[in-house]
């Protein structure tokens, strides 16, 4: 029995080092699956050797579970892509699980279309074998990443900040802050009021979002407006005007509040939508910025489009793995057509 509890128990010490070191890395979702994996294992076993019935149903349930989750994911997927057109704009960012739904779906027909085309043996081999290496490189990334994001939700920032970050986004009619935007302000205020409830110095809330084409005036001013009108005092508050994208919005902040503070290291945190914590913390680190993030509550129908938009983004951010594993999967395709004339 010893035996079988060292994997996990390394793996779960590993995890809470990295955890307590830099909480904004994939590599901590990586290892927490490697805890959670050899856990289930060990699990198994157990269940395995003491043959209670109990047990033994308890298991064949979850599996049942996941199976059902994998057999009709297509399923949710298309219900989701409904309530999304029904409730929000039609953009291509809005039809993420509608298109990924119907990419499933084709790819059913993949082989049926190759045989009536009568595509070549060895170009079938090699493309198939592309296709099969991003098949698992793409989902396995995926759910390593909404592991790390999930993994990022408990993070719970001490009240005793100096700086709360509150990241911007776009404006309705160009001027008025729109319900998404709002949430992460209140994110900021609920923080903000309870670290002064528990007697401590009133943070100062930094309101990060330039003006676009489409907008009157800046984001952040938007956002400081709607602050004050929440009951925030307006010494309280400080404005970044010229940011156009979230990193921009990290490394203007940080300059606007190392020009602000007397502190040498001051201590920030940042506030967003709960789907965006992540990716927003690896743009802290980018910029150098030793910032966690607390996350506003998203609708949950949302959240799906929102999360696989965040994920192409990291995608994007990685993009230089990624041009690896294509490079490597291209070249794992010529070796096997290859091999398969010898």
């Amino acid at each position: 029995m010893i035996s079988f509890t060292r994997p996990p128990l390394f793996f779960l010490i590993l995890f809470i080092g990295l955890q307590r070191f830099e909480k904004r890395r994939l590599i901590n979702g990586i290892v927490f699956n490697f805890f959670l994996f050899s856990a289930l294992m060990d699990a198994a076993l157990i269940v395995i050797r003491l043959n209670n019935e109990t047990l033994n149903n308890i298991a064949i349930v979850a599996v049942l579970i996941v199976m059902f989750f994998y057999l009709f994911g297509i399923v949710l997927l298309l219900w989701n892509a409904y309530i999304v057109w029904k409730k929000e704009s039609h953009t291509l960012s809005n039809m993420l699980t509608l298109l990924i739904a119907l990419a499933i779906i084709g790819s059913f027909f993949i082989p049926i279309i190759t045989r009536l085309l009568h595509i070549p043996a060895d170009v079938k081999l090699f493309f198939s074998t592309i296709v099969s290496v991003f098949l698992l490189y793409i989902p396995l990334f995926f759910y390593l990443y909404l592991t790390s994001l999930i993994i990022y939700q408990f993070n719970r920032p001490r009240y005793q900040q100096d700086y709360i970050i509150v990241l911007g986004s776009g404006l309705i009619d160009g001027q008025f802050v729109p319900p998404l935007l709002a949430s992460r302000i209140n994110r900021a205020i609920r923080f903000y009021d309870k670290q002064v409830k528990k007697g401590r110095p009133a943070p100062k809330l930094v309101f990060s979002g330039g003006q676009g084409p489409d907008e009157k005036l800046p984001e952040s001013v938007a956002m400081q407006r709607y602050a004050i009108e929440q009951g925030i005092p307006i010494k309280d508050t400080l404005t970044e005007e010229k940011s156009v994208n979230t990193l921009q919005n990290i490394q203007f902040s940080k300059d606007i509040i190392m020009a602000d503070t007397t502190k040498s290291n001051p201590k920030i945190i940042f506030a967003t939508n709960n789907y965006h914590t992540f990716r927003a913390g690896l743009f802290a680190k980018q910029a150098r910025l030793k910032a966690d993030g607390i996350g506003a509550k998203t609708s949950r129908y949302f959240l799906p489009n929102a999360i696989i938009r965040e994920f192409i983004a990291i995608l994007k951010m990685k993009q230089h793995q990624f041009i690896l594993v294509a490079i490597a999967s291209v070249a794992f395709a010529a070796l096997t057509v290859l091999l398969n004339h010898m």
